[in-house]
């Protein structure tokens, strides 16, 4: 085949377009300090650029989302700091007004209520508060204000919605804080921890004291002893039921027993068994010398009295170291005996009230006791100062009553409040009985009953006024379905100890308070008075100051101490949340830098690389331009066409 001109001609202009087309990407790639400018620069490369960018992209995005949490948690942060400040202002102020000697008008307190007002505004202003003209606290009715404040109460006009943003690819965190969550969040049940003291009575089950934890009667075995006469009975209450059983058993072992100065009933309290005894005065040789002379004993430090016949008698009897009326007996007659001194002996009177001391002998001896000096006073202590002339009749001892009660392998006499030692009546420890439905209002307080009146239940914007001094009211359970019937969202109860009512607020958006009417103390007798959440605390706070109720100013101080116990918890949550907002946003930045150099990898230019590059082909399109001009050789003919 011939090379033609033209075919030369055409070669020639092809590379020529080539070396321009390779020398203008390379300017290209310079201008941009990109590697890959279109899709056909890396067919291979380019889908790793879009795979990058895309990441870089969505990075992005949630590093904004980071942000915008920060923003979130920053603004709770110092809302729930400032609300703190003002809890804890409150609770100083109503310590101090709690013992405060108040002045006659109670002005000091109608002022403090003007300064608690203004705490409780300012922090309904907090619960109201807006980032980017949204209520922050109202969930996602973000255009509703979150706290409707009213004369009764608060309510809440947010909802319980979750505000989450993706802070990364598996990660969606919540950024909001339900208002009704913090700001009316249940601080305590009202009446949880009441204790109406119900009151034992004959009828009261065993099985109901202490709380309902009963009483053990496995073996139920018991022993009384009188320590003054040394009776021991042993009582058996093993099949006892009731309270009542209880008694009429321990009397028919005592009567049974010979302890005939000790009877069992229901304490004046109303809420335990009473060992009522009666002092007889009786004595016997186990009868200790502790008790004698109206518990008040005798000193026997030196312990010597006088025997004698103002004669050829004249002896001193040591009684030091006696504890008993045996032991003076025994140290009398051996003594005595020891001496010589035939047919004298003492003895118990035939009352059993003190000794006696006998002259035996066909002529009396004409003995006498006396004191050994002036300063000791044994023999009168032991009523035995005198002639014997031939009997000497001491004088009663008055010892007070002694009694031992003790279990028998068991625990019964302690379970039922009258195990130990007692010289006089000996009230039982409280039974505790466990209050039931069918408790009788009246034998509340241990059987003495309350003064009950009105009290006001506010709920929100809702109250409702109920007397709980009413004559229908007759039973607990009577009590509680009033509660229960009210038109209140409330759920009335016995506690979980058993002791007392409690009333539960079972609507979370409205603040709960009850409270007396006028200057009755019903919700106080009956430990509900106050309020179950920090705004209603606040409102109730307010009312005990203007109506100078030092009382229930104090009854309301261990509600602010919760709650900025609670507010304390909050804060640490959204601290905690900002801690991970931190290292989500530090693993981002990272992520991010990480993807863009990827991302440069591939597709920047190697600069250095480029400019020897871009040398070599302006070159060649230089050379090309050359051999062209060279081998075109335009006529005269190729300028007139």
């Amino acid at each position: 085949m011939r090379v033609t001109n033209k075919m030369m001609a055409d070669r020639v202009l092809f590379n020529a377009q080539s070396a321009l087309r390779r020398f203008i990407e390379m300017q290209t790639q310079m201008s941009s300090g990109r590697r890959i400018n279109k899709p056909s620069d890396d067919p291979l490369g380019i889908q790793r650029d879009l795979d990058y960018r895309s990441e870089l992209s969505r990075n992005s995005q949630f590093l904004k989302n980071v942000d915008r949490a920060q923003d979130w948690a920053g603004n709770y942060d110092s809302l729930l700091s400032e609300t703190g400040i003002l809890l804890s202002s409150t609770r100083e102020l109503a310590i101090f007004m709690a013992n405060e000697v108040a002045d006659d008008d109670g002005t000091s307190r109608k002022a403090a209520a003007v300064e608690i007002q203004q705490m409780f505004d300012q922090i309904v202003q907090l619960a109201n508060s807006k980032i980017e003209d949204k209520y922050i606290f109202s969930g996602f009715r973000t255009d509703n204000q979150a706290f409707i404040a009213s004369a009764n109460g608060v309510r809440y006009d947010g909802d319980s919605g979750q505000i989450k943003f993706q802070i990364d690819p598996s990660t969606d965190m919540m950024v909001n804080l339900i208002g009704s969550d913090v700001f009316l969040e249940q601080l305590s049940i009202l009446g949880e921890n009441a204790d109406l003291n119900v009151a034992v009575t004959a009828g009261t089950l065993l099985s109901n004291l202490h709380n309902g934890d009963g009483v053990n009667l496995t073996p139920g075995t018991i022993t009384i002893t009188d320590q003054n006469l040394g009776i021991t009975v042993n009582v058996n209450l093993s099949t006892a039921t009731t309270v009542q059983d209880v008694l009429l058993m321990l009397n028919i072992a005592f009567s049974g027993g010979g302890i005939t100065n000790l009877v069992a009933k229901i304490g004046h309290e109303q809420n335990n068994i009473l060992l009522d005894a009666t002092e007889n005065g009786l004595i016997s040789d186990v009868t200790s010398l502790e008790v004698i002379n109206g518990g008040n004993g005798v000193d026997l430090s030196v312990g010597k009295i006088r025997l004698t016949d103002n004669s050829t008698i004249d002896i001193q009897i040591d009684f030091s170291g006696c504890e008993t009326i045996g032991d003076i007996i025994t140290a009398f007659n051996t003594q005595v005996a020891g001496a010589g001194i035939a047919n004298v002996n003492m003895g118990i009177n035939a009352a059993g009230t003190g000794f006696e001391i006998v002259d035996s002998n066909g002529v009396s001896l004409g003995l006498s006791i006396a004191e050994i000096d002036v300063f000791n006073t044994v023999a009168s202590s032991l009523g035995i100062d005198g002639q014997i002339n031939p009997i000497l009749v001491g004088d009663d001892l008055n010892p007070t009553v002694s009694f031992l009660v003790e279990d028998v392998g068991g625990t019964t006499a302690a379970e039922l409040g009258i195990a130990g030692e007692f010289f006089a009546d000996f009230p039982g420890s409280d039974l505790d009985p466990l209050l039931l439905p069918t408790s009788l209002i009246a034998d509340l307080n241990n059987g003495i009953g309350y003064e009950l009146g009105e009290i006001r239940l506010s709920q929100g914007e809702r109250t409702h006024i109920m007397n709980l001094g009413s004559p229908t009211l007759i039973t607990v359970q009577d009590m509680l379905d009033a509660f229960n019937t009210c038109g209140l969202d409330i759920t009335a109860s016995i506690n979980p100890d058993g002791r007392g009512i409690q009333i539960e607020n079972n609507d979370p958006t409205r603040s709960f308070t009850i409270e007396d009417i006028g200057d009755g103390r019903t919700s106080k007798l009956m430990d509900i008075f106050g309020s179950s959440d920090v705004l209603g605390s606040y409102l109730v706070l307010i009312s005990a100051l203007q109506r100078d109720d030092q009382e229930g100013v104090g009854l309301l101080l261990g509600n602010f101490e919760e709650a900025i116990s609670r507010m304390l918890d909050h804060r640490s949550s959204v601290g905690a949340r900002a801690i991970r907002l931190e290292a989500t946003q530090s693993r981002l930045l990272d992520r991010e830098l990480s993807f863009t150099k990827r991302l440069s990898e591939i597709e920047d230019a190697d600069i250095t690389k480029l400019i020897t590059q871009l040398s070599t082909f302006e070159n060649n399109y230089q050379a090309a331009l050359l051999a062209s001009a060279k081998i075109i050789q335009p006529s005269l003919l190729d300028f007139m066409r």
